[in-house]
């Protein structure tokens, strides 16, 4: 795109628009401040159901006990061999 200027040995006050769109900026603002709060909104319920289904998964207290056994595995092998044993 194109401003229609030549030569900037000129005055600007007699140029109309230096850039494209001209006068959409307030709706652009909004639009963007719109999509950012929308999109807030969708990943506070995203979140909110992922923090259910694992407060779901961990009433079991055998669950939870398992998921600190592997959490407090020193290795990348004793990990291992607790998800093989079924942890």
């Amino acid at each position: 795109m194109s401003t229609g200027l030549e030569t900037w040995n000129t005055n600007l006050n007699e140029v109309v628009e230096l850039y494209p769109f001209v006068g959409t900026e307030m709706i652009l603002a909004i639009a963007g401040i719109a999509s950012w709060i929308i999109w807030h909104l969708i990943q506070i319920k995203m979140e909110n159901a992922v923090l259910v289904e694992e407060d779901a998964f961990f009433q079991d207290k055998n669950k939870l006990t398992q998921a600190r056994k592997i959490g407090a595995a020193e290795s990348t092998l004793e990990s291992a061999k607790l998800h093989a044993e079924g942890y």
